[in-house]
């Protein structure tokens, strides 16, 4: 039987020999790997390093400090994005070119060993839920460590920054504005629309700028702390501050005023929106925007 089928295989010729010969299977093509999109927009700029951070509390402790970075995407307009500092943490927020929200937060851990400051700093995990900003450790604890975040928001953006022990800072935007902090200052530069800040221990430097107040109004207020208010000499708006057991003083360009030792009330221009600042335990100071003060000399040119 095999002599009769290898006879069959030669007579049919090397065509069925061709044919019972497999195939090889075609070299798969070499693809190069996409190339990963770059980011658009501008480049974001921060200041917030751990170079500056502040030192142990004390000699015996020892201090891991760390930088983290978080995109978000902006809140819709009828949602607000909210800042949680936590018991010890700073918050500065500012407007930016992006259509985005960019954070950079800085975290430090303190323990009495290098080991312990550094397993602190590395359990903080962050929350970006419901366009919500907030850090804690695992087991809720809320003792040896601190984040301080600096964020980059859309001009146009509603504000809830909350602290404890900590600053607040807030330049160039404008909505529905909300600070609350207990002990720490108040830093407000360029603001408008429907502004709320206040602190329980901690003074309030506020800059306003253009020729006008746009949206609702402004109330900031604190319970110990001086207040410095600086406003352009043709701004319109109506004012109203006061100090109860401090003074008030204002250098202001217009007839329609009333300056009592604790209380101020001035129409700027044609009037509008109401700006209101008060202080319980310290004074405030109503001025034109202060020089900046010169550089100084460059040592070559002043040989």
């Amino acid at each position: 039987m095999k002599t009769t089928l290898l006879l069959l295989l030669l007579a049919a010729g090397p065509a069925v020999a061709q044919k019972m010969t497999p195939s090889k299977a075609p070299a798969a093509k070499k693809t190069t790997p996409a190339a990963k999109p770059r980011p658009t927009g501008p480049a974001p700029v921060f200041s917030l390093d751990c170079a500056t951070n502040p030192p142990p509390a004390g000699p015996l402790q020892k201090m891991h400090c760390e930088i983290r970075h978080l995109t978000l995407p902006t809140p819709p307009a009828d949602i607000p994005l909210t800042v949680d500092a936590c018991t010890n943490g700073s918050i500065s927020v500012r407007a930016w070119t992006g259509t985005d929200v960019r954070v950079r937060a800085r975290i430090t851990g303190t323990g009495a060993t290098a080991e312990t400051a550094r397993a602190l700093a590395t359990a903080v995990r962050f929350s970006t839920t419901a366009h919500t900003v907030r850090a804690a450790l695992a087991n809720g604890s809320v003792e040896g460590w601190a984040v301080s975040y600096e964020v980059l928001v859309p001009a146009q953006t509603n504000l809830v920054l909350t602290a404890v022990n900590g600053a607040l800072t807030l330049e160039n935007v404008r909505g529905q504005l909300r600070l609350t902090t207990t002990n720490g200052p108040l830093v407000l530069r360029g603001v408008s629309g429907d502004v709320r800040a206040q602190t329980t221990n901690g003074r309030i430097d506020l800059s306003l700028s253009g020729d006008t107040w746009t949206g609702p109004g402004l109330d900031v207020s604190t319970v110990n702390g001086d207040i410095s208010w600086e406003l352009p000499a043709d701004y319109t708006a109506t004012l109203l501050a006061r100090a109860t057991r401090g003074r008030v003083a204002a250098e202001l360009n217009t007839k329609r005023l009333n300056l009592l030792p604790h209380n101020l009330a001035a129409t700027l221009g044609k009037g509008g929106a109401q700006l209101k600042v008060s202080t319980v335990n310290g004074n405030v100071r109503v001025t034109p925007p202060q020089p900046a003060p010169a550089a100084a000399p460059d040592s070559l040119d002043a040989e």
